[in-house]
Order: C-alpha cells, then structure tokens, then sequence
C-alpha cells in the first residue's frame, strides 16, 4: 500500500530515523524483496543507522518477528528496545523522544503509550522483558507480557486517536488516505 507515493511502511520508518539515538532494526519476512524501502533510507540504514533482520517464520505470527528484532539488538548488548510498527504510519518522532526521555524505576520495566485506556505501541521494553519475549509464541506481541499486573511499567497517555492508526485493511487504507488528503492529518 502506497501513502504519499511510497510503501506504508516507509512513513513510520522515516519518523523512527528522525530519533538521533535510535539505532533501527527493520525486521522483514525472508521473501521480502526490500524494494519498498526508499533509496535513501536504505543509505542511512547501510550507513551505520541500523540493518535489516530477517524473519524466517515471520508468516506464523508477530511474535516471530519481535523475537528476531530481540534478540538481533541482545547481540548488540541493548538495554532496551522500541518495539515500533511499519502499519502505524502516524506515529510521531515527539512520541519516541517523550518515551524515551522518561526513565525507568528500578521495578519498572517498560514505558508504553496508553491510548483510550489500550496499552498500544511504540512500547519501550528494558532487556529484562527479552526472555518474557523469547517465550511469546503464535500471533502475540509484547501487549500479552504488558498486561500482566506482576510487571510494572510506566503508560504515558496519548489521547489523539490518529497517531494510533493500524492500517491492516484495504478499509483502513482508504480512510485514512481521505484524511491525509483532506488535511486533517
């Protein structure tokens, strides 16, 4: 799906690079041919701003591909990870900063957006979440280890519906194509 002449997932993946200390992982399925990356993200990818991952059971489910991109920055020694969607286009670089400049407690061990009560991403995880990640299976994100009471985290509220968008559709798609070409977006 195309917004703005160029693959969906181009929009969150631009806004992620806007973050000067984010290094990205751009986990992708083993059949992607990468062609919907944009020349020019490619150059600061390859440049030292982050890499690919490839997911080969990326088609079982999203954990699948969280794992990878976990354990892709746990070989990197990363002490924590922002789990980001490519499907969520209107995800803003003042969100990731927000998250980001918030610290953790010594007991808490994620910073995620909450949006109308709905714990959604980008979601911060500290590496003591990555084994709780290891053990996901099937169609399951990070949202099923945030939910349990036993681990503690911060919810920064975003009340604006839109920067929460998951376009996962065809419905999804147009509606907010209308909205990016009415402006209101």
């Amino acid at each position: 799906m195309l917004f703005s002449e160029e693959a969906l997932g181009m929009m969150a993946l631009r806004t992620i690079l806007q973050v000067p200390v984010a290094y990205v992982y751009v986990v992708v399925d083993a059949q992607d041919d990468l062609q919907w990356l944009a020349k020019d993200v490619k150059q600061q990818l390859f440049a030292g701003r982050g890499e690919i991952v490839v997911c080969e059971n990326a088609q079982l489910g999203q954990s699948y591909s969280l794992i990878a991109g976990v354990k892709k920055a746990e070989e990197h020694n990363a002490d924590k990870v922002m789990i980001c969607l490519a499907d969520q286009p209107f995800v803003t670089r003042a969100m990731m900063q927000t998250m980001l400049s918030e610290s953790l407690d010594h007991d808490e061990k994620y910073i995620a957006c909450l949006n109308n009560g709905v714990i959604k991403p980008p979601v911060l995880l500290s590496s003591q979440l990555f084994n709780q990640i290891y053990r996901l299976n099937g169609d399951t994100g990070a949202r099923k280890i945030l939910q349990d009471t036993r681990v503690k985290g911060k919810l920064i509220k975003f009340s604006d519906d839109e920067l929460f968008a998951d376009i996962d559709t065809i419905a999804d798609y147009i509606k907010y194509c209308s909205l990016l070409e009415g402006g209101s977006k």
